[in-house]
């Protein structure tokens, strides 16, 4: 066991008897890590942690595994926590740096303001000497004998098409589309904010152009963001599920399950923020979560109810994975009225009644609790 007391959260999660562990739950392997745990209780938060990543990982392959794709995951997962640890280290350096600035410029305010001026003024000149002849938007369209509708007032602006699907512009967006679609898809090009409604079809994908992105869909309802040329292009899902490419991915990778690795695919309550600058997509939850329309049960009233079914229900509510030890919060009642409330502050309360926390990870909300005290 003494090789274990080095071990960090990263090399329990790679670990392939502690994986074993989490994803089988033998007798054995129970009895060697609890004993382990009883051993080194300074390694339990670790090890607590490592558990639930895990546990998210493994929850989206109860019915097919392919061993190849979990490794991938786990792999994606560690990344995001690392980059999420040199966020954290970055943020405290620049608000360091930023006060020892202050502190500097607040003597010199009059340097501060003119050196404020003459960078706007660079910048200025830099845009102009750099600015993009065409937009994406119309590098898109161009050449193709598309209907096109614009909203040009203050309100929304519904638009319905051929095959049923209805779409709500966004004040100043405006999207290129066929008179009728071809047998074999729906394509779209949008510029600007708007809402979709998309009629299920599975034999014709329903194809979003907007920026650098392509999202597909069979039917579901979802809203993407794409000012032309924005640094961040997002999709926010309402209900369902979307994947969104890279247009360059989309054009040039020709096997689908290749494809299917360089895409991200979304589902209710989720949101993907695509960066311009790096190309990078971002899955998290959207700012504000909604029951999903379909769910029938809407009241979250619970008197002496398991953290675990309280957890349930919301997952089951809001359709998005929350990731937590059902056997370790079986034990910890929840008495509470959290019908009024977001979500977020629905798991604000009962990670204060059980003592927990939680963070969002890769689209997920993941809990962590030491158990309850009793």
């Amino acid at each position: 066991m003494n090789q274990y007391q080095e071990y960090s959260l990263e090399d329990f999660v790679l670990d392939a008897r502690f994986q074993e562990w989490v994803r089988y739950r033998r007798d054995d392997d129970v009895t060697f890590w609890e004993k382990y745990l009883l051993e080194n209780p300074v390694q339990a938060d670790e090890i607590k942690r490592a558990q639930t990543l895990l546990r998210s990982v493994y929850k989206n392959y109860e019915t097919h595994i392919d061993e190849n794709e979990i490794d991938f995951e786990i792999q994606q997962l560690l990344n995001k926590v690392r980059a999420t640890k040199i966020n954290i280290r970055d943020e405290q350096t620049e608000n360091i740096s930023f006060t020892r600035s202050a502190n500097i410029f607040s003597r010199n305010s009059i340097l501060w303001a003119a050196a404020t001026i003459v960078l706007m003024l660079g910048l200025g000149w830099l845009y102009k000497q750099n600015q993009v002849p065409e937009t994406n938007y119309s590098s898109l369209t161009i050449g193709k004998s598309f209907r096109e509708e614009k909203n040009e007032t203050k309100a929304p602006k519904v638009i319905l098409l051929s095959d049923g699907s209805e779409i709500t512009l966004m004040p100043n967006a405006k999207i290129s589309f066929p008179a009728n679609f071809p047998v074999e898809k729906r394509e779209v090009y949008l510029s600007g904010k708007a809402f979709f409604q998309v009629s299920k079809d599975p034999k014709r994908p329903f194809l979003v152009y907007a920026n650098e992105l392509v999202t597909k869909v069979l039917g579901t309802s979802f809203t993407i963001n794409a000012e032309n040329l924005a640094l961040k292009t997002t999709v926010e899902v309402q209900e369902g599920k979307v994947s969104v490419f890279r247009q360059a991915d989309f054009r040039d990778v020709k096997d689908q399950k290749t494809l299917q690795s360089k895409g991200m695919v979304l589902t209710a309550n989720q949101k993907m923020i695509f960066e311009s600058a790096t190309t990078n997509m971002v899955k998290t939850i959207i700012d504000e979560p909604e029951v999903v329309a379909t769910v029938t049960a809407r009241t979250f009233d619970f008197v002496n109810t398991p953290a675990s079914e309280v957890l349930t229900k919301l997952e089951d509510a809001y359709q998005v994975d929350i990731i937590f030890d059902k056997e370790l919060l079986q034990s910890c009642p929840v008495t509470a009225s959290l019908s009024k409330q977001s979500l977020l502050e629905k798991l604000d309360i009962i990670c204060e009644v059980i003592e927990a926390r939680y963070e969002m990870l890769d689209g997920k909300i993941v809990i962590y609790s030491k158990g309850c005290k009793n």
